[in-house]
């Protein structure tokens, strides 16, 4: 009975895992969007974070609302997938830098997995690239320090740093 009750464990545990298998590694990104996949990985070696897109889906579809830009899919065992939305606001006619906030802040929620981010500076500046709102923080430089000029590569640096490392400090523009 023991050895019974043993075995029958073991075929439960054995069909189980064939049946919670992971999805075989995927890889599709188009064209127009590699360079931003490549630029994700130099950012994170810069900053001595493994970071693998060997496994990622990237298409480009409807938005689900006109406000939604990208979308990441995760789900356990299966190939993280991002959604770009290639509407004219969105993608087409967006700026090198804008389209790199958009699949920067993807990768954050497929590979990093971060969350969305709230929190503003004292400026009113988001903290984070991870914010819902407004992913082109460093894009457009709509947050001027003292003027109608802002330092982008001050800004760039500051919000990846932050990307893949949330307990960057407050960098000094934010206050």
């Amino acid at each position: 009975m023991r050895s019974l009750v043993i075995l029958f464990i073991f075929l439960s545990i054995a069909s189980c895992q064939s049946s919670s298998q992971p999805e075989p590694v995927q890889y599709s990104v188009p064209t127009e969007v590699e360079p931003y996949l490549k630029s994700f990985r130099d950012e994170a070696s810069k900053r001595n974070k493994s970071v693998s897109t060997d496994n990622l889906i990237v298409t480009f579809g409807s938005a689900q609302s006109e406000d939604v830009c990208g979308q990441c899919i995760l789900e356990t065992g299966k190939t993280p997938q991002i959604t770009l939305s290639s509407d004219d606001f969105c993608w087409k006619t967006a700026s090198v830098n804008e389209r790199e906030c958009l699949v920067f802040h993807e990768l954050g929620h497929c590979l990093l997995n971060r969350a969305h981010k709230t929190e503003k500076f004292p400026n009113g500046a988001y903290v984070s690239l991870m914010n819902p709102d407004n992913v082109a923080v460093y894009a457009t430089c709509r947050y001027p320090i003292g003027g109608d000029e802002c330092d982008k590569r001050d800004r760039r640096d500051y919000y990846i740093d932050e990307l893949f490392d949330a307990t960057t400090p407050t960098p000094v523009w934010g206050n």
